[in-house]
């Protein structure tokens, strides 16, 4: 079943505003969307890729009535220029949302494969994807698209950070060096973000123990008392722990962390409010990203 967009949809995720949309409707019918019953506005996948395409190419100074001029194939062959002629973040965002809307494998990987190689690793998760899970994070939770869209993009983007981690492991140190534990709670799968992360500080070869989903923290607290060169944990915290018992969480965490900080982002913890310092939460995955790459988070 396709997917149905409101203006406001298309207004968020392509950046063109509602008002503009509706002149360019009417002028040049960049779009003809459906009408509901009660004549809203209810825009296509097709409408979607046609916008974000047209979005990119008015960024690079292009005016309206000109793109109006092409068809839909010569509107995304631009795109597909500008992405490998100048590396267009932009463009490259757009075109990975398109292949999510097919789940069109090949293409998706193409574009991630592409901008690895021209721009490095770090560029492309940091840019590029970071990007895209932005904008693929907004359609899902309007369900605009649905988990089967976010699992196949999820399940690609993490082969190549997988395969990026393995060609980092050169740079492991000791198993006994100070290390940054990287873990996510009982039930929470949103393993994106930590993998992300986790490449950060290996390729600055950071000792990482990386524990990966779901782990219990009853679990966590015997590996606790098994091991002391732990210097950081780090989280991230999507939809687990449940925001009720968020409070509690913290609290049986810091009885066995002791003076270890715990460093959390994610939308579970937007509302948290730290009853200490040796909790420290960050507003999106870039802030703690960048404080964990500083010196000070380097130094231990």
């Amino acid at each position: 079943m396709e997917s149905s967009y409101s203006i406001k949809d298309l207004e968020h995720l392509t950046g063109i505003k509602a008002h503009t949309l509706r002149i360019w409707e009417q002028r040049y019918e960049i779009v003809v969307p459906k009408r509901t019953d009660t004549n809203i506005r209810a825009y296509s996948d097709d409408d979607l890729k046609t916008l974000l395409n047209v979005a990119v190419l008015i960024q690079k100074g292009w005016r309206i009535s000109k793109i109006a001029d092409l068809s839909r194939e010569q509107l995304s062959q631009k795109i597909l220029e500008e992405a490998l002629q100048h590396g267009s973040q932009t463009a490259q965002v757009t075109r990975l949302i398109q292949a999510c809307i097919d789940l069109d494998e090949l293409t998706f990987s193409q574009i991630l494969d592409t901008s690895i190689r021209e721009a490095g690793e770090e560029h492309t998760f940091t840019h590029v994807v970071g990007g895209f899970i932005h904008q693929i994070g907004y359609m899902w939770q309007t369900d605009a698209i649905g988990v089967a869209h976010e699992h196949f993009a999820s399940n690609l983007i993490k082969q190549k950070m997988y395969a990026a981690l393995d060609r980092l492991t050169d740079h492991r140190m000791s198993v006994k060096s100070p290390a940054v534990l990287m873990y996510l709670p009982q039930d929470e799968l949103h393993e994106l973000g930590l993998l992300y992360l986790h490449y950060l500080l290996k390729a600055r070869g950071t000792t990482v123990v990386f524990l990966g989903q779901s782990l219990p923290l009853e679990h966590l607290a015997v590996l606790f008392k098994q091991a002391n060169h732990f210097k950081l944990v780090v989280s991230v915290w999507t939809t687990q722990p449940a925001r009720e018992v968020i409070d509690q969480y913290v609290s049986d965490a810091r009885s066995f962390m002791g003076e270890v900080p715990l460093w959390v982002t994610g939308l579970a913890v937007s509302d948290f409010k730290s009853p200490d310092h040796l909790t420290v939460t960050y507003p999106n995955l870039a802030s703690l990203g960048q404080q964990l790459t500083s010196e000070l988070a380097l130094s231990f």
